[in-house]
């Protein structure tokens, strides 16, 4: 199988042409859908039949699936799949009041082990809105100032689920909440596989700098998140069905979007497992 990689004409991203998941993914096409992840930090896929088993496999290419802590929205064939829903149809739709997700965030960054990559697949959208937004945070990182490069060399900061999220994160229970103490990870992180660093902080989980006082951290992290914020880190991605797109969760962040009350949107997403 020959696959085309063709990088967008944004801050981040690339389109992968010639995937066909119904049949076998040889080692080589695995190996350049994976290069191009690293390179581009977001992949698009298009054309893709909702053939559960098909997806699953290709998710599990890329390492081991992790469950989403919201075991309550996990896909009723295998907990390695959430469904992330407007569609009370589905079993899992959302009920919050903003849609889930809408605030910028890396999947799982409030894990000791945070995840290296989110797949998301596009099983129903809305005529308008509902896109997803992404952020280069190796260019956010690349285009700091070179004092704020020296302030935050070494820094770490503590990750709590859901912290800034507001009415579009769903509460943990007493369970859920118990298996996700506070963590801290480094400010700035390597990325093992291309060697290029990227800020690993964002709005959602990062509540704050690590051994340094509350109102010199708030203004820290404010700093770097209105630096983030910036439009020309920023990929908007619109979906259609039928739709793969992943995500480097080690040198990205992303948000949804919201624009589409009363529409249906589903969405089946996979986690992959960090490795370092």
């Amino acid at each position: 199988m020959t696959v085309t990689v063709s990088p967008l004409a944004a801050p981040l991203g690339a389109e992968i042409f010639g995937l066909d998941l119904k049949r076998p993914l040889d080692d080589a096409t695995f190996a350049a859908v994976r290069r191009a992840l690293v390179d581009h930090l977001v992949v698009v896929v298009s054309g893709l039949d909702p053939d559960f088993q098909a997806l699953l496999r290709f998710g599990r290419r890329f390492g081991r699936l992790v469950p989403h802590v919201l075991t309550q929205y996990h896909h009723p064939e295998t907990s390695e799949v959430s469904i992330i829903s407007t569609d009370p149809a589905t079993g899992a739709g959302r009920t919050t009041n903003a849609p889930a997700g809408a605030f910028w965030h890396s999947d799982l960054s409030y894990d000791a082990n945070p995840s290296d990559a989110t797949l998301l697949y596009s099983v129903e959208v809305p005529a308008q809105g509902g896109d997803t937004l992404f952020c280069n945070m190796v260019k956010a990182y690349q285009t700091l100032p070179a004092a704020m490069h020296k302030r935050i060399e070494g820094l770490t900061a503590v990750h709590r689920y859901g912290y800034r999220g507001g009415d579009a994160v769903v509460d943990l229970d007493k369970q859920q909440h118990a298996r996700h103490p506070d963590v801290v990870h480094p400010v700035v992180r390597v990325n093992r596989d291309s060697g290029r660093k990227a800020l690993f902080v964002n709005p959602g989980f990062t509540i704050r700098i690590a051994g340094m006082g509350a109102d010199e951290s708030r203004s820290l992290l404010d700093d770097l998140f209105d630096h983030c914020r910036k439009p020309e880190f920023h990929y908007r991605h619109k979906w259609r069905p039928g739709q793969i797109v992943a995500c480097d969760n080690r040198a990205t962040m992303h948000s949804a979007t919201g624009g589409y009350e009363g529409q249906k949107r589903t969405l089946w997403r996979m986690i992959v497992r960090g490795s370092g």
